[in-house]
């Protein structure tokens, strides 16, 4: 029964990455150049490095070859008196264990903040180069499927006559949003679009177009008293005819300066869904702020159909970013003795 489980994810894995699908992290609030462009160079501070790693589906395969996911990026903000202009650097790699496919994407980025009081207005573009490479015989197809066995039977015809080994495009995506200052309350609300050009891919020499993914996201933090905070977040995506929604919130405490060199501790729950789906996962999140780096450690639980093959298990990230704080020089008005 596992075998058939198997077997099934592999290809409903590899015909959603071949066709379109893309990569995803469930702390998406945490990684912000694959959020949106607009989130180049939008925070307080000169720069920021940011890694992600997300680990799923390792109960698939005997023994255990999990799917992996890492993202590695930066930017840096040069100020224009009030406004920003900000540049950023990205790199992701995604490998799948049964199909042996690899994504590998380089992008770079440039926004600019427009800032009017305690409101910022942002916009961005995001370009770059994507690479795909999958090995063809550890592939399996609809014809290969043998129905006198219920499994998959490598030895069948495929019924394709051309599967490339390796694709290669460029990419193109762009955003704005708004962030801003409400009393107690941090906010940040955006739009994006990915694959604005539509880029041609396809392993079986078709002629099949990437099409644009829509996303909004929408999040911010709200403090209560001086010691607390709720971080709730919003995030929608459509894609090809499907749709993926998370949301949910953090909960932390801010530590006494003079007590820990830990600034905050948090925990939060979310939830992963589809507008016309079933419920997909449930997400545990737990992190922390120490010395400016935000760490946030998350776990998915999986309550899609799959649970029977996964036994509950999904995936599990971890989210590093490191703030260097801004050096700009504020205006200060210094007192002048009259004579």
């Amino acid at each position: 029964m596992k075998l058939f489980f198997t077997s099934i994810f592999s290809f409903f894995f590899l015909v959603q990455l071949t066709t379109g699908q893309d990569i995803h992290f469930s702390q998406f609030y945490a990684s912000p150049l694959t959020l949106t462009p607009a989130n180049t160079g939008n925070y307080d501070g000169d720069w920021r490095i940011m890694n992600n790693y997300r680990r799923q589906w390792g109960s698939f395969s005997s023994p255990p070859i999990p799917y992996t996911t890492i993202s590695f990026g930066i930017d840096k903000s040069l100020y224009l008196r009030k406004d920003k202009l900000s540049f950023g650097f990205l790199i992701l790699n995604d490998e799948s264990s049964t199909a042996e496919l690899a994504i590998n994407k380089i992008f770079g980025s440039i926004a600019f903040h427009k800032i009017l009081g305690n409101h910022s207005f942002n916009i961005g573009i995001q370009g770059g180069f994507v690479m795909k490479s999958v090995l063809p015989e550890n592939l399996t197809f609809p014809n290969q499927f043998d129905n006198t066995t219920g499994y998959f039977n490598s030895d069948l015809s495929s019924g394709e006559t051309t599967v490339g080994e390796q694709i290669s495009y460029m990419d193109l995506n762009a955003g704005i949003s708004w962030s801003g200052k409400l009393g107690n309350f941090v906010p940040d609300v955006g739009i994006s679009l990915f694959h604005i050009n539509q880029p041609k891919e396809s392993f079986l020499d078709k002629d099949n177009k990437l099409s644009m993914r829509k996303v909004i996201h929408a999040g911010g933090k709200y403090y209560i008293q001086s010691r607390y905070f709720i971080y709730p977040n919003f995030l929608l995506m459509e894609h090809s005819k499907a749709s993926d929604m998370l949301v949910g919130s953090n909960f932390g405490y801010i530590l006494p300066s003079e007590v820990s060199k830990v600034k905050n501790i948090f925990m939060g729950v979310y939830f992963r869904d589809g507008i016309s789906r079933n419920p997909d996962s449930f997400i545990g999140v737990v992190g922390a702020n120490l010395f400016n780096v935000d760490l946030g450690i998350s776990y998915d639980f999986n309550v899609s159909d799959l649970k029977v093959a996964t036994n509950y298990k999904g995936g599990f990230e971890i989210s590093l970013i490191y703030t260097v704080p801004s050096t700009k020089l504020t205006k200060i008005t210094i007192p002048c003795d009259r004579f």
